[in-house]
């Protein structure tokens, strides 16, 4: 019998202050409502949502219930979670968005949830889907395509994409001042929120970047470079003059003006789910930072991308001594840092080299330390030895792996066994590792078929890998070779197929091809009982057209 995905309450969730967006929930309940989506037990997914309605947006590595939900073909839950404000455009960086949900959907075939999806989306941010050919314009610069396009469909000028950006917001990203006022007079929504909460205005201030769009980043680009210009003209055209705005741009006036009438303000995170206190602080306006904390703001308060907030973090990224005073003098964490960005005590060294030393002198005296992964590897010896705090930070044992210092893991588990436990599929910490270390690890007792939080395991690590080496000793080792993980109800040959796509390297492809035969030489099942049509490694290959794998799966009996 094939073996059940599992999933595993991650640690960080064992509490009931979890925070990873930017609310303290329950972390009980908020895996409690993990397992409800994925299992489909509406009735305790609706006793959690009455008991906390904010549990619908708890976040863990990108992914909220919702996603969970979408996974298992769960329609009914779905809807409940959506009905009560469900929002996956919050997913940092909008790695896990409403466009990721909705491909999943179609993927495998669900038109109910995909259907469900579309209508969220619709009402949420005037999605359309041929609002790609307006963007694919706007992206080519061509305003000529521009206006063809409008022609044939003048809805466009108020549609959005699958992230909720307009044809302003892809404005704004591409740095394209003449066509501001062009979408303004069509009637293009001036304050419309994309996905992830940011308006047009809101973009442009913070660098009119976006996360999946690079191509105006660099210095050379022939687009105008300082983005002011741009969050100029679209107030002039209307856009709303928010304390975030006037934080950034270091309007006093406008920030006592709008304080005086809502002091709450100071508190408050805009749409982006970001304070204006970190605003002032990027920009290094003591002034505003000061009048903002005295009216209550703290440092602290989570913010997107920063559980610990991102005011101080910001202030170092610019290198802002002075206001990194006036942070910490205030409280604010030294260790705060950002989603994959590193903490306040590195962010500085890497813009600002020599010149952060006496920022950093300022972080250290307030309690800062070195991150585990700015560390040497007798430095990791020592803090292990001296059972230093910095020993808990969530990177210490990445960093430990990473070493490949056999002396240095050795030393880490024979101070804390339960280490072994900590290490899962889901970073790739053991993949590509000498296989001396591998064998080390499970003699000390790592358990082959130990899962993440999703049921992924090491060997569907190897499996999209095409690390047949490793994978050989785990099998040996006792690894499942037919577990299926959550996310794909996939085993490690599913996860070797569906590894093996169009856009896959020709080198790659080659490997994972190999990993095909390996693993069916080694017994993996073609056809599993309870196996779901899309998830099926004969399914993968057949919609990637990978005749090869089509012929060799199906010699091994695959249907």
């Amino acid at each position: 019998m094939p073996s059940a995905p599992r999933m595993t309450q991650p640690q960080e969730m064992k509490t009931k202050t979890y925070v990873y967006g930017v609310d303290r929930l329950n972390g009980y309940d908020a895996w409690s409502l993990f397992e409800a989506s994925a299992f489909g037990d509406a009735a305790t997914a609706k006793a959690l949502i009455a008991k906390d309605q904010r549990l619908v947006n708890a976040q863990y590595w990108y992914q909220f219930p919702i996603h969970l939900a979408v996974y298992a073909g769960r329609a009914e839950i779905v809807r409940l979670l959506l009905d009560h404000g469900a929002d996956p455009g919050q997913s940092i960086y909008t790695y896990n968005s409403w466009d990721k949900l909705l491909h999943c959907a179609k993927e495998r075939g669900n038109r109910p949830i995909e259907l469900l999806l579309r209508q969220a989306m619709k009402k949420k941010f005037n999605f359309a889907p041929e609002f790609d050919l307006l963007k694919q314009s706007i992206l080519e610069r061509n305003a000529r395509k521009v206006g063809e396009v409008l022609r044939r469909q003048p809805n466009l000028a108020r549609a959005s994409d699958a992230l909720g950006n307009n044809a302003l917001h892809w404005t704004v990203i591409t740095r394209q001042l003449g066509l501001i006022e062009r979408f303004v007079a069509l009637g293009t929504p001036i304050d419309a929120r994309r996905a992830d909460g940011q308006t047009p205005v809101l973009l442009a201030v913070n660098g009119a970047t976006d996360y999946w769009y690079r191509e105006t980043r660099g210095r050379s680009h022939p687009s105008l470079r300082n983005t002011s210009v741009i969050v100029g003209s679209l107030l002039a055209h209307g856009a709303s003059y928010s304390i975030s705005i006037a934080a950034a741009v270091g309007d006093q006036e406008r920030v006592e003006l709008l304080l005086k009438k809502d002091p709450g303000l100071a508190t408050r995170l805009d749409s982006a789910r970001i304070s204006p206190l970190s605003y002032a602080s990027r920009e290094g306006y003591l002034h505003i930072v000061r009048l903002l904390l005295a009216h209550g703001a703290d440092p602290n308060t989570p913010e997107d991308a920063a559980p610990q907030g991102r005011a101080l973090f910001e202030a170092c990224c610019r290198n802002h001594l002075e206001v990194a005073r006036l942070l910490l003098e205030h409280g604010a964490e030294p260790n705060a840092g950002t989603d994959s960005n590193g903490c306040c005590l590195t962010i500085c060294e890497v813009y600002h080299g020599d010149n952060a030393r006496p920022l950093q002198q300022l972080l250290r005296h307030h309690g800062a330390f070195t991150p585990p992964y700015n560390m040497s590897i007798e430095e990791l010896k020592q803090a292990i030895r001296e059972g230093d705090k910095v020993v808990d930070h969530d990177e210490f044992l990445n960093s430990v792996m990473n070493t490949n210092d056999r002396g240095l893991l050795d030393l880490y588990l024979s101070s804390d066994p339960a280490v072994l436990k900590r290490i899962d599929a889901r970073s790739g910490i053991i993949i590509e590792k000498p296989s001396t270390l591998v064998r080390s690890l499970l003699a000390r007792g790592l358990d082959p078929n130990q899962t993440d939080w999703l049921g992924r395991t090491f060997l569907h690590a190897c499996a999209e890998k095409g690390d047949r080496s490793l994978a050989a000793i785990l099998l040996d080792a006792g690894a499942d070779i037919n577990a299926r993980d959550v996310e794909f109800q996939a085993t490690p040959l599913a996860a070797a197929v569906r590894a093996c796509g169009p856009q896959t390297d020709p080198s790659q492809s080659q490997r994972l091809r190999r990993m095909v035969a390996f693993l069916l030489k080694r017994g993996a099942a073609t056809n599993l009982p309870g196996d779901q049509p899309w998830a099926t490694p004969l399914a993968w290959a057949t919609r990637y057209e990978n005749s090869d794998l089509v012929e060799l799966l199906q010699k091994y009996g695959a249907m």
